[in-house]
């Protein structure tokens, strides 16, 4: 299974992702208040570190670090957030009605959606266990 693509988490969480390139980009850390870009994301290495606030590592370090839970629960919160990985949440997503960049609503969990084949729907409101 490839990684899920950490540009698209960061850009998720409201980033400001610099254009892919070779080696380390320079980013403005999402994870606390950045005046500089005191942060570092390796498009090709799949990695991102801050040097200020020492929040490192790959997709899921990252999303286990600002949503909590363990590996396997930040692998499904991936899915789940991931327009290509996820055909029931790519097909609720058109170029109509897409991803709000609205940096007050990135990242927090409020809409239900549904778990696997049984019908049922789990509450994205809930924190993902530790």
């Amino acid at each position: 299974m490839d990684k899920h693509s950490i540009a698209d988490y960061l850009h998720f969480i409201g980033a400001s992702v610099p254009t892919e390139g070779h080696g380390w980009r320079k980013i403005k850390c999402p994870f606390h208040e950045d005046s500089h870009a005191s942060a570092g994301v390796n498009f090709k290495e799949n990695r991102f570190k801050c040097h200020g606030c020492g929040v490192s590592g790959d997709t899921y370090d990252l999303i286990m670090y600002k949503e909590g839970g363990n590996y396997r629960e930040a692998v499904q919160y991936a899915e789940a957030i991931s327009l290509t990985g996820n055909a029931a949440v790519s097909k609720r997503y058109t170029p109509s009605n897409s991803v709000s960049t609205n940096t007050g609503t990135i990242g927090r969990r409020s809409e239900s959606l549904p778990s696997g084949g049984s019908g049922a729907s789990t509450s994205r409101t809930r924190r993902l266990r530790g």
